[in-house]
């Protein structure tokens, strides 16, 4: 069973995600339909639809439930180190607390490059 702190905590990625996606949508209309892509190292590889400004987004998501995976089942992860059972709750819940730290992390990361490059009218 996921404690509840730690559910809670999740929450935040999907706040932030909720709240650039809000601040996307309310931008999209002055946004141009053709839009400079990055590609590695900043530099302007081409240009496509504003709608590679869903990417980060939905690429975030799927990041996400897959964390969100590990974190409902501690038990499957493959420790390398062997856990005593009197601390196997306590070393569960800093994994735990660990990958939602992560998660916030590659939100907060993502979240910036949905914009980069984009020029408002």
């Amino acid at each position: 069973m996921t404690p509840k702190n730690i559910k809670l905590l999740f929450c935040i990625p999907f706040i932030i995600i909720i709240g650039y996606t809000v601040y996307l949508l309310t931008k999209y209309s002055s946004i141009p339909d053709v839009i400079p892509i990055h590609g590695y190292g900043g530099k302007n590889d081409g240009f496509g639809s504003k709608l590679f400004l869903f990417a980060p987004i939905v690429l975030n998501l799927i990041i996400l439930v897959f964390i969100w995976l590990i974190i409902r089942k501690p038990d499957k992860i493959r420790f390398t180190f062997e856990v005593k059972e009197e601390d196997k709750a306590k070393t569960y819940y800093q994994y735990q607390l660990v990958l939602i730290i992560l998660s916030i992390f590659v939100t907060l990361i993502m979240s910036p490059l949905s914009f980069s490059g984009v020029v408002f009218k």
